[in-house]
């Protein structure tokens, strides 16, 4: 006859349930959601092909520059050379169309890193002074380890950070014969 008791218990295992449930998509689909959209800003078309006219940029320029820009002293046993903003276009032999290039009306990089070609884990240690953004992403890209080509005198990886926070990365592959090579 009285059942009161009987529904608060059958409404308290509902609710246990149910919040059990919403507890499993919270833990599990929502990092996963947010993952996602940290790298959607990670290597997108877009961003590659302005990595690819920074990189164009670079080998267009007179072979003793660019040399010496993939040469740079590596002081502090460093594996990289971080430039911020328009700083590397004082390395190449058209500054001007560098700047423009790199500008806030056209390409808007925030920084331009360069490092060897393979990824290791000195980089990642090294990160530490970096922007959180680019951190992210130098961490995230240790997949991307891979042997030097042979065929080339100097290799190394640019790595472009946008204002925007869109990041890419491209080979900076150079032979030493004056030929661009992308």
């Amino acid at each position: 006859m009285n059942k009161k008791g009987f529904v608060l218990v059958e409404t308290i295992i509902t609710s246990v349930f149910v919040l059990g449930i919403f507890a499993f998509i919270v833990a599990n689909v929502l990092p996963i959601i947010g993952e996602y959209e940290k790298a959607a800003d990670y290597d997108s078309v877009d961003s590659i092909y302005d990595a690819h006219l920074i990189r164009k940029m670079i080998l267009k320029s007179s072979e003793d520059r660019v040399v010496k820009l993939l040469t740079l002293p590596e002081g502090d046993g460093k594996n990289y050379y971080l430039f911020d903003k328009d700083d590397i276009c004082l390395f190449l032999s058209n500054e001007n169309y560098c700047k423009a290039l790199l500008s806030r009306d056209y390409l808007d990089v925030k920084e331009i890193l360069i490092t060897n070609y393979d990824i290791k884990d000195g980089l990642v240690q090294a990160s530490k002074n970096f922007d959180r953004g680019l951190r992210e992403y130098i961490a995230q890209m240790q997949k991307y380890n891979s042997r030097v080509p042979m065929e080339y005198s100097h290799a190394r990886r640019l790595i472009i950070y946008f204002n925007d926070g869109r990041m890419a990365n491209i080979e900076l592959l150079f032979d030493g014969t004056g030929d661009e090579t992308c």
